[in-house]
Order: structure tokens, then sequence, then C-alpha cells
């Protein structure tokens, strides 16, 4: 246990301090996201853009607006791009408008801003109210941004770029996949090097080699991504491309767990569970899982199901179990359609009554996950 808290001290030190959110997953997707809000990123910031920055981050963004729309006139590219996702997001007293933003994201594109081209790929390959989706103009744009340096165009190339090479017929060529990951990943971008990995582990462009898709990973975690850590967790248990240790995965857990990630939150919470890498705690266990749950996650709703069914760390709850056994079931997990339809034989009237109720009440998201 002392070890354990000693590593996850030293990993805490390897990692940011704050992450906004938790980086996205590096499979190929066919959707980019919307604008970053991140204006500042190839330039070292005017006066009166820091001041604007400092009025933004005081949430006085009536006073960011002002200076912003003052520079952004001027032609200020920066600003301009700022002042473009002030409009996306609706913020200074400005109503969201795409329309507003693209404006002003197409004036930071015209001045060769690779945030400002980012952004306006970023708004065209979707489309928005008033603004047609052009995939056309969003891979100009995308391209242009990533050849500036951009890395998150970067990796949306890569990710193109390789859609494109899995849909030729033949033998994949993933090279040009490669090299586009590869310039994130030189940046320090975590997708970018989970991009890698998945690359290193599956063999696309070389021979598998699963300690170097570990390095990668530990690079994608130490630039603060959840999703890393959670992974070098898994990779500590599996004994994948670095030798086996149990303790060594619950500190990488505990790190992405610290973020929010639904898998690291159930990948912790069993390994309390279960008392593999930590000291057996079923309460603990169950606050991992009750967090999980909180996310419509599945498998976490499944878990805490059992937990509180057996009445391991609470006291038995035979119908809130079946609810989240019937959630966690809705939520994709095959083993809790048998749980919940075993448990539910058992229930006296006033438990169905009360289930029923609860579901009626908290019945499952849509926007639900599912597996770690």
């Amino acid at each position: 246990m002392i070890r354990q808290i000693f590593i996850v001290a030293a990993f805490a030190a390897l990692v940011p301090a704050a992450i906004s959110a938790p980086a996205a997953t590096p499979a190929p997707a066919a959707t980019p996201a919307a604008p970053t809000a991140a204006s500042a990123r190839t330039a070292e910031l005017s006066p009166a853009l820091k001041k604007a920055q400092e009025l933004a981050e005081k949430k006085d963004f009536d006073g960011a607006m002002k200076i912003l729309r003052t520079e952004a006139e001027k032609g200020n590219a920066q600003a301009a791009n700022a002042l473009g996702e002030m409009y996306f997001f609706g913020r200074g007293g400005a109503k969201d408008s795409a329309v507003e933003a693209v404006k002003w994201f197409q004036k930071a594109a015209d001045a060769a801003l690779p945030e400002g081209m980012f952004n306006l790929s970023s708004v065209l390959a979707r489309g928005a109210e008033g603004v047609p989706k052009s995939e056309t103009k969003a891979k100009f744009y995308t391209q242009k941004a990533a050849e500036a340096g951009h890395p998150e165009a970067q990796v949306r190339m890569g990710i193109a770029a390789e859609n494109a090479a899995a849909d030729k017929p033949g033998t994949p060529d993933y090279n040009g996949a490669r090299i586009w990951f590869e310039k994130a990943a030189a940046q320090g971008n975590p997708t970018g090097l989970l991009a890698l990995m998945r690359f290193a582990d599956t063999g696309l462009c070389a021979p598998p080699d699963t300690a170097k898709g570990t390095d990668f990973c530990r690079r994608a975690a130490v630039a603060g991504s959840p999703v890393a850590m959670n992974e070098m967790g898994v990779r500590y248990q599996r004994g994948t491309g670095l030798p086996q240790d149990e303790v060594a995965a619950v500190g990488w857990f505990a790190l992405a767990a610290q973020y929010g990630l639904p898998a690291a939150l159930v990948n912790l919470g069993f390994c309390y569970e279960t008392g593999k890498g930590a000291m057996r705690d079923y309460d603990l266990a169950g606050r991992n899982y009750a967090l999980g749950a909180k996310q419509n996650f599945g498998m976490a709703e499944f878990r805490l199901g059992m937990l509180l069914e057996q009445g391991l760390g609470a006291a038995a709850n035979p119908a809130h179990a079946h609810v989240l056994y019937t959630r966690a079931a809705a939520h994709g997990i095959e083993d809790a359609k048998k749980k919940s339809a075993e448990l539910k034989a058992k229930l006296t009237p006033a438990q169905i009554e009360e289930a029923d109720k609860l579901l009626k009440e908290n019945g499952p998201s849509p926007k639900s996950g599912s597996n770690p």
C-alpha cells in the first residue's frame, strides 16, 4: 500500500496539474470536432490580447470582446480568430452565431494563422446554422493548417490518410498517415502519440512492437492524456510492452480517474474490489463505480449493481441493483440482461414498484457509454 501511494505521487509529478477535458481516442473519426477555443498557440500575444485573455479568464467576456474587436478590425489575425471563437461559443454578450464566427475565422485564415484555418475547417466540415457544409473547403483548410504546423490538423490529416488507405483495394499503405501522426507527436500531441501507439501495437507500418507502443503511450500520458494514463494502467496489468506490475497499474488508473474518465473509474474500482494492486476496499470500489455510473457508463453501472446486490461496501439493495442492471443492459452490457431478469424474479412487489419508479425517473440516457 505504501508503494502504491509513492507511485501515484511520482506519476502525478509527471503530468499537468489540470486538463480541461479528456483527450479523444486515437481511432479514426469521420467528423471533426468543433473549434477548440485556443487561439494563441502560434505566436506571442500582444499586450492588448494578453489583457483580453486576462479578462476572459476572469469571466469578463464583455471587456475581452471589446478589445478583440478593436484589434481584429486593425487586422490582428489572433484577435480575429479569438473573436470568431467568442461568437461560435456565444460568449462576451455575443449571441452564438456560426455565420459571424466564420467571418472572423476566414479573416484569420486569410492571414495564414494556423488556428484560424483549423477553426474554419472545423465549422465547414460539420456545417452550422447559416453555414453550409463544405467538405472540399474543410479539407483544403485542414491541410493548410497542418502544413503550417497545427498539431490537431495534422492528426486529422493522419486520420483521413488512414481511412483512405484502408478503403483502397489490396494491401493498405499507412505510411502517409504515419507521417502526419509523427508530425503531431513531435509537438507532444497526445492523440498523435496514441495513434502511433496503435500503429506500433498492430504493426500497420512495421512489425508489431508493443514496447515501442508503450513508449508512445507513456509520452501521451505525460503530455496529459487521461486516455493514455488509463491505457498505461492496462499495460501494466497485462505486462504489455513492459514488466507486469499491478501496483503501478493502480497508480495510472488513479491518475486517469482524477479526470473523470469512466473506463479508468471502472478499472480503479475493480482493483479495489478484487484487491489487485491495492488493499481490497469495497467502499472505494463502489465510490469509483458510482462516479462512472453517473456518466451513464454501462460497465460502471453493472459493477455497482453487483456490489449492491451482494451488500458489499454498503447495505444490500436489490431494487437499486436491479435498476443498475437494467440501465447497464440498455447501455450494451450483455451480462447485465441476465442479471436483471434473475434479480427481478426475486424482488418483492414493493421492491419492483420502487425499481420501476426509479427507472421511470432515471431511465437510460441516449448519450450513454458501455464497456471500458
